[in-house]
């Protein structure tokens, strides 16, 4: 599709910045908010609203109105007509661009994809529950927000559940029976598109362009109707996993996931069994986490008590012979073995094996780091660098970002990447600093971007990334 460029419209209250992007139906700007205080995208029609366009425009920001609620879905702040008669809406702008970026050089592990998964179907479920269709989620759908959240956005071509002749999805992320015509869209196809698109974020590429490598359309869309979705083939991907979005990419609607919801809860048992955790659901009105699990633990904390219960049958005499018995045991073990040994330790206490050495102090601190490490276990992830943003020196010559570390602890550091526009710049290696505040020379364009993520002296890493952009005044 041709792009058409058009004027930034002047808007009270806004203050133009620069294009983001623009595609056959609308541009989009960035603009600084006066009030409050902040920056904005503008999303503007590229021609003048008839009636018909009017409608669909006016759809898309009450159906983004209706969902904003939701973390997890780009947030629309206001909307109207410009004073040419074009339909603007003013959203959320996501500062760290789109996950295209990561199917293309598959920078996500399996692990950051289900929790990914997770998130989404949870705001893909909201918006089913508003009788909400999307039609085309793909990975240049998903935005990420300055606090390095995804967020589930272009509703433009949304429709009711009710309106039949809905059309949309982009072709390597349509179900056959979009594809067909026996479909114009629906809960499952939505759901199908989305497990297409957490495939590609592992695979790096849609799952009928993986492995198969078709040359044009047509070849692509046979594939897609006729033949068997190929493996992902990842070492570190898991055969539940492959399972999971097996059955979301069924041919069949019928034998996928029947809502949003139970795709996620399918993905969190996943993440359950394989990751030892569980990212919450967020949605409206739904647990947060599967009732199995709760179910787990209950029948667990039962066998637990049903055991102590079972050895109350023991009698007094049998408890008294026992208990004299290891008061034997305990006595001749003092005899023979500590007793002779007293005269040669002076310490008594919990034995640590430490290299030859090693101090009082370097023991505190293997104590402390394995406190640390089960403390993210049960956490079950690190926690993303807060409060990141960057500004530019008053010559233009560097950009220092600062950040802050929402739990601090000993040997912490953080890995920090350039990125530029919404890819991750290939020729820029990650660095590591133990500082919280970088300088870097500033990159061509409006803005300088960067991505943080917090290290931990055991080596795990904030799950997500925290994403930020320095614009050039």
């Amino acid at each position: 599709m041709m792009s058409v460029t058009i004027a930034p419209p002047q808007l009270p209250g806004y203050d133009f910045v620069q294009q983001l992007g623009s595609g056959a139906a609308a541009t989009v700007f960035l603009y600084n908010q006066r009030m409050p205080q902040r920056p904005v995208a503008v999303k503007v029609s590229n021609t003048t609203l008839d009636s018909r366009a009017a409608a669909s425009f006016n759809r898309e920001a009450n159906f983004m109105a209706t969902l904003s609620s939701n973390p997890y879905i780009l947030s629309v702040y206001d909307a109207g007509i410009t004073a040419d008669g074009r339909g603007f809406m003013v959203i959320e702008y996501a500062s760290g661009g789109t996950y295209d970026n990561a199917m293309k050089t598959q920078s996500l592990s399996c692990e950051q994809v289900l929790d990914l998964g997770i998130k989404l179907a949870g705001a893909l479920y909201s918006a089913h529950r508003n009788n909400i269709i999307h039609h085309d989620i793909k990975p240049s759908n998903i935005l990420i927000t300055a606090q390095g959240l995804p967020v589930l956005s272009d509703f433009g071509i949304s429709s009711d559940v009710y309106d039949r002749n809905a059309t949309g999805f982009s072709l390597p992320w349509a179900p056959p029976e979009v594809l067909e015509h026996r479909s114009n869209g629906s809960e499952t196809a939505d759901i199908y598109s989305l497990a297409a698109t957490l495939y590609a974020l592992l695979a790096g590429s849609s799952p009928y362009q993986h492995d198969y490598h078709p040359h044009t359309q047509s070849e692509l869309a046979d594939l897609i109707i006729n033949h068997p979705l190929p493996r992902i083939g990842r070492p570190d991907v898991p055969a539940n996993v492959e399972s999971v979005l097996s059955k979301a990419l069924d041919k069949d609607p019928d034998h996928r996931y029947y809502s949003a919801l139970e795709f996620a809860r399918a993905m969190q048992r996943v993440q359950s069994v394989d990751y030892g955790h569980i990212t919450p659901v967020v949605a409206d009105g739904v647990s947060a986490y599967p009732k199995d699990s709760m179910r787990r633990r209950h029948s667990e904390n039962a066998t637990s008590t049903q055991t102590h219960a079972g050895r109350n049958w023991l009698k007094p005499t049998l408890i008294t012979v026992c208990a004299a018995a290891v008061i034997a045991s305990i006595c001749l073990i003092f005899v023979f073995v500590v007793f002779p040994r007293m005269d040669t330790s002076s310490t008594s206490g919990i034995t640590h094996a430490n290299a030859p050495g090693a101090t009082e102090s370097d023991r505190g601190k293997d104590v402390a780091k394995n406190d640390d490490t089960i403390t993210d276990i049960i956490n079950g992830q690190v926690p993303s660098p807060e409060n990141l943003s960057g500004q530019y020196a008053a010559d233009g010559t560097s950009v220092t970002f600062t950040w802050m570390n929402p739990d601090p602890r000993n040997g912490d550091s953080y890995a920090w990447s350039l990125i530029q526009s919404d890819t991750v710049d290939q020729n820029v290696q990650t660095s590591i600093t133990e500082a919280t505040s970088i300088t870097v020379s500033p990159q061509e364009g409006s803005q300088t971007c960067i991505q943080v993520s917090l290290v931990r002296i055991n080596r795990q890493m904030s799950t997500n990334p925290a994403i930020a952009c320095a614009a050039r005044p």
